[in-house]
Parts: structure tokens; C-alpha cells; sequence
């Protein structure tokens, strides 16, 4: 199994990883520069559900502005299951995490917790994508702490793009928003679920239009739009496994009191993910808010 994909510890309080919060991202629709990757691979082929069509449209001596268009995100979310509330010494005692890792593997690996967390996901899995993939995190939260470096609403998955019409715009990459929003290839889709409510994800869970910029170099405008248009939101529910896709917006939140907390993602998409990177100490890292 590929190292990257797998982190196997013993938690504690003492040593969970804090980081200042800053925004910024964090692997979360972030434009950080990344650590250096391991050895150069094969560039990873562009499937359909990944194709920044938007971008052709712009030629490479960035003569033309970008445009707005209209914009409707579907907020798929449903509560497929929920499962029973684990204790803090479940949680805790777990012991392993992982990223991006395949299912079949992160079951084989999985602590107690996780492997009934993704026992049960396997039996939603739709199983109309190429690939499905786990991520987790075991964090210990103290009050105001955030999961990722992020409070913004966005989507997972969002079409990334690079090359010279993205610089000759002015950006290192661009997210393409009208491409996944008006793509006739399904987005990818996602299971979620979260041990407690101490730190619950927000999600929109009606149908949302608004007007937006097709190519965006993070999500600052759309969270600023949505926060101005203030639509009803709901929480994830403790225990719960919840169904989302590439058009769901959803957002992390600071934690509203100390304890610990499992979270788990799988993902169903067409695009092969070989990680050369080390990014699952960020995963397991919580974001501190000045105090």
C-alpha cells in the first residue's frame, strides 16, 4: 500500500497538531504552495468529470476579461444512515487515518470505528465511478478550533486548472465553476460522516442560483455571496452518513466545545488519484482562531 495514504498513531490530546488559522485553505480549494512532490510521475490523465472546458474560450494573451454567468449549485444532501454515537474513547483510541486511500484498503487497515463507519458506506456506494477513495481524520478540538483552514462555502471536487491561459490571466490556477456546474458528465459524488456535533459540517440543502465569475482563483466571492444572500442551511447530524456531489456547498465550522471527533469521506469519481505528496499530516491537523 502506498505510505502516503495511511497514518497509523496513537492519539492524544498532547500531541494533536495545531495550526494558526489564517483563511486561507489548506488543501481545501487552497493556493498554497504545496510541499515538494516525490519523484516526477506521468501526468494524470484529464477524465471527463475533470475537463476545464470553460478555459478554451480564453485566448492565451489574456485579452479577454473573465465573465459572470448564472450559476445554480443543486446542493445535493441527503441522511442515508445513522449509526450509533460512538463514545470519545472509541474516537480517540481509533488509530488510523487515511487519505485518499482505496476502499477495499482503507477496510482492510481501518480501526474498529472506522471499519464499521466504512462497512456501512460501502453499502451506499452507487458504484457508477471508476474509483472510490477514503479520507479520515481524528482530531481533538478545543473550543474555537476549525477542522480544515477554511470557513468558506464551496464544493469538493472542483474543476482545477493550470497552464498558460490561467497565467496569462493573471492566477497560478483557476477553479472552473461554469465547467462543473453546466457539464453534462456527473460530478463526482461523496458520503460523509462525523462522530459528534461539537464540530458538524453546514451544508445547503435547496437549490441555489446567483450570479458568479465562470473561472475563480478561490472561493472568497462565492462565500461572500452566499453569506450576503443568507440561505437556510442545515447541520450534519452526530453518527450520520450524508450523500453529496460536486454541486453541494457546505462549509466547516469553529468547534463549540472540546472533545474528540472522526470524520469520514468517500469519494466516487472517474479520476485516478496516485498522491507524491505527503498532505495527511494537514488532514489531521486543527486550525486555531486567535483567542
Amino acid at each position: 500500500m502506498n505510505d502516503l495514504t495511511l497514518l497509523r498513531r496513537e492519539h492524544t490530546e498532547a500531541t494533536q497538531k495545531i495550526a494558526p488559522f489564517t483563511g486561507e485553505g489548506a488543501y481545501h480549494g487552497s493556493t498554497r504552495r504545496r510541499a515538494p512532490s516525490r519523484a516526477a510521475t506521468t501526468p494524470a490523465l484529464v477524465v471527463d468529470e475533470m475537463v476545464p472546458a470553460t478555459l478554451r474560450d480564453y485566448p492565451l494573451d489574456g485579452s479577454r476579461p473573465i465573465a459572470d454567468f448564472e450559476a445554480t449549485f443543486s446542493n445535493v444532501y441527503a441522511v442515508e444512515r445513522t449509526l450509533q454515537i460512538p463514545s470519545q474513547e472509541e474516537v480517540r483510541d481509533d488509530g488510523v487515518v487515511f487519505c485518499w486511500c482505496p476502499l477495499e484498503d482503507a477496510i482492510a487497515e481501518a480501526g474498529p470505528l472506522t471499519g464499521r463507519v466504512l462497512e456501512a458506506m460501502r453499502e451506499l456506494v452507487v458504484g457508477d465511478k471508476r474509483f472510490v477513495y477514503v479520507d479520515s481524520k481524528i482530531q481533538y478540538f478545543e473550543p474555537g478550533d476549525v477542522p480544515v483552514d477554511s470557513q468558506h462555502w464551496h464544493v469538493d471536487g472542483s474543476i482545477v486548472a493550470r497552464g498558460a491561459a490561467v497565467e496569462a490571466l493573471g492566477h497560478r490556477l483557476l477553479h472552473d465553476m461554469k465547467a462543473r456546474l453546466t457539464s453534462n458528465r456527473a460530478p463526482p459524488s461523496y458520503l460523509a460522516y462525523q462522530s459528534s456535533d461539537h464540530c458538524a459540517t453546514l451544508f445547503l440543502n435547496e437549490p441555489l442560483t446567483l450570479t458568479m465569475p465562470e473561472l475563480v482563483p478561490n472561493f472568497d466571492g462565492l462565500d461572500a455571496a452566499i453569506r450576503a444572500l443568507d440561505p437556510p442551511w442545515v447541520s450534519q447530524p452526530p453518527a450520520s452518513i450524508v450523500r453529496t456531489d460536486g454541486l453541494s456547498l457546505h462549509r466547516a465550522t469553529a468547534a463549540s466545545g472540546a472533545g474528540w471527533r472522526l470524520w469520514v469521506r468517500v469519494v466516487e469519481t472517474d479520476r485516478e488519484v496516485q498522491l507524491d505528496t505527503s498532505i495527511i499530516d494537514c488532514y489531521n491537523t486543527v486550525f486555531r482562531l486567535p483567542r
